[in-house]
Order: structure tokens, then sequence, then C-alpha cells
């Protein structure tokens, strides 16, 4: 939870046979540093999303900032897989005047397909805006049809009361956006129920403008648990995939606080009721706060799940279908560090094994830096036949 100040800083794939090592290209470079001039020197909370429609392959990143004078979300992009980043545009939301809030939680996604008036390839972005007073919490979406060059406001999602991480309060938090069947699904914690000090749940709609009812999707019989920050990836392809939910659970009496738990489904909108696990590495190690969840082919004949937490510069990885017996965690390199909520994208590359991390910083520092480096999936490659750079 991003108040919670005690935190510590796709494509057609074919198995391939006896792949060449590869290595990460870069290992961590700075995508930005707030200016001297700047009053708030903070980051947090990167955001990333490679743009594979027409296989332009461009990587565009945002994240929270603190910039003087209006709120907005800072889009950067690179056309070098990460390598290096130049500011695009800017998104400022104007239902309501955010300045001296802000705009927290950002998050961006990829159209695969037309939504309403909104043809396949429109970038979405998300976020929780904050007005000055802190009188309320706001989930809007925009959206781009110019690859992130210019920003329309599409909706207002859902609404909260003040920001506020207590149990009884009613605020809302951290948007995560994913399609499925003909519907967006608008995925964020919500401490709004009566019955649940804070739960998982998401709203859908067929044209981004009219939003359904809340459902849940981790709703715990304990009133004071508290599962927070939703990411979920899409595990196999075809009428093979499912879905996994990754969360933190905070306020769970005998666990690593904020450790993370997952639910998997065969439709990202019926988590509720899917069994929960706790992730548990091999070695004993429990990630803890703000994970993050992708998947890919590469790695075994069940590809590999990759998750990141807030608490570890290590990753953990599953090449068992998300088996809670068998997470493995693995060292990624250097300089990939630790971050609130460090996110991860997979990169189209000719095996299938590059992972983008993007890291915004730790909450509550005075100054931090957004960086991003690559970690290569260990095992098996795949063949990439398309959207591959240079190709």
């Amino acid at each position: 939870m991003l108040l919670r100040a005690t935190l510590l800083y796709l494509l057609p794939l074919t198995l391939a046979a006896a792949p060449s090592p590869i290595t990460p290209d870069f290992t961590n470079v700075t995508v930005f540093t707030p200016p001297i001039n700047w009053t708030s020197k903070g980051t947090s909370y990167a955001r990333t999303v490679v743009l594979t429609h027409d296989c332009s392959n461009t990587i565009l990143t945002t994240f929270t900032a603190s910039p003087p004078g209006e709120a907005y979300l800072p889009v950067f992009q690179s056309n070098d897989q990460g390598k290096t980043w130049n500011e695009l545009s800017r998104i400022y939301f104007s239902t309501q005047n955010y300045t001296g809030g802000g705009i927290w939680q950002p998050f961006l996604y990829e159209l695969p397909e037309k939504v309403g008036k909104f043809p396949a390839g429109t970038i979405l972005a998300s976020g929780n805006g904050i007005p000055g007073g802190f009188s309320s919490t706001n989930i809007e979406l925009h959206a781009s049809t110019d690859k992130g060059k210019t920003w329309q406001f599409v909706s207002v999602v859902a609404t909260g009361t003040a920001p506020n991480t207590t149990n009884g309060a009613t605020p809302i938090w951290e948007p995560f956006l994913l399609y499925h069947d003909g519907e967006l699904g608008v995925f964020y914690s919500d401490q709004r129920d009566p019955l649940h000090g804070q739960k998982l749940a998401h709203q859908q709609s067929r044209d981004l403008v009219s939003w359904g009812s809340v459902i849940n999707d981790v709703a715990m019989s304990n009133y004071t648990l508290r599962p927070g920050m939703t990411t979920i990836a899409q595990i196999g392809e075809g009428k093979k995939a499912r879905f996994m939910l990754s969360y933190e659970l905070g306020m769970a009496p005998g666990l690593v606080d904020y450790a993370v738990g997952y639910r998997i489904s065969d439709s990202p909108f019926t988590f509720d009721g899917a069994p929960d696990m706790q992730l548990v590495a091999t070695d004993g190690t429990i990630p803890a706060a703000g994970p993050y969840t992708v998947w890919t082919p590469a790695g075994g004949p069940q590809g590999t799940i990759v998750v990141s937490d807030s608490t570890y510069a290590q990753v953990f990885t599953n090449t068992a279908g998300g088996d809670p017996k068998k997470w493995i965690k693995q060292v990624v390199g250097k300089n990939q560090g630790v971050s609130y909520t460090r996110s991860l994208t997979l990169l189209p590359d000719a095996q299938g094994k590059k992972v983008l991390f993007s890291n915004g910083g730790y909450y509550g520092l005075s100054a931090a830096t957004v960086t991003a480096g690559q970690w290569v999936v260990p095992g098996d490659a795949v063949k990439n036949t398309k959207c591959i750079p240079g190709h």
C-alpha cells in the first residue's frame, strides 16, 4: 500500500531446441531523475508497456512523481529495448484539481482488440487521482490513439474517500488493467465494503465509458486482513491458458508482514472463490509487499512465471504452472535493485527470455531515480516468429 512508509525502498511462439545463451543488453540505466528545482524529488510505482500491436516494439513507461504546479503522469519512451529513454508526453487528469495531491499508482496498457470506439493498439493509462485537499481517491481512465503522444480523458471508473489505510476508512487504490473476452477489467484495492477492511475487486466494461458492478476477486472472511496490489498474468496460451492474480496480504497474524499470495483461475474475471496460495520459495524465503507477476513460454514445457516483490532484489520463478511447492528464488544480477512495487515486462526478443525491470524508487525517500534493467529467464528458449527487433 502506497502510504505504508515501512516498505523498503503475445506473440506466436513455438519451442526451439538447443538455444544459444543470451545475456542482458544492460543491467541498470536511468530513465528519469527529478530536476534539481523540484521541491519534492521522490518517485515510485514505475509501470511499463511494450507496444506490439503494429510490431513497433516501442516501450512506454510512467511513474508517480511530484512535479511543481499541475499534477501529471510523465510518459517516457524507449526504442531500443529499454536502454535509452526520452520524455514523450504528459497525462493530465482533468476531472478534478489534483494539484497539491497528485496522481498515484499509474498503469499503462495496450488494447489487443477494439473496445467500444477505441481500436486495437489504443494505449490506456489509469491512475489514482488525489485532490489537493486529500479529500478523495479517483481511478480515472485515459486513452491515446497515437502511441502515447497525446491523451484524452475517457471515464472515471470508481471513486473512494480520502486516502487512508486504516480499516474502516473507504478509499480505493492501485488500478490494474486487463482485457479479456471483449471486455476491459479494471482491478483495484477496495476499502468501501463494510464487510472487509480491504478487498480486491474489479469492474468490467465493453465501451470503456460505462462500468459494471463491483465484483470481488479476493475478499477474506477475516475483516482485518488487507489483500492489496493486484497484478495478473496469463499463464499459458490458447485454450489451456489460465490466469494468476498475485497480491500482498496485510495484517495477517503469524505470517511475514504483507506476504505475497496468489490465486489461479480459468478467467481473470472469476478469481472470487479460487483457492488462496502463499508464495514460499524452496529455500524458505517468503516474498513480501508489492508483487508484480509476468509469464513467458520460455523456461520449460509450461513456461515460467516470474514474480517480483518490494523486499528482495531477487525474483521468484515457477515452471510448474504455479504449483506452490515449486517456487525458486533467482539471482537477477547486479544493479536491478529493490524498489516500491518494482514492475516486470516481457520483452520481444528471438528467444522470449528477456524481462525488463522498472524501478521507481523506494516510497518515502526525499529523492529517488527511475531506472530500468534487463534480466534473462533461465531454462529453455522459445522461437519467436513475430515482432522481433531488426526483423
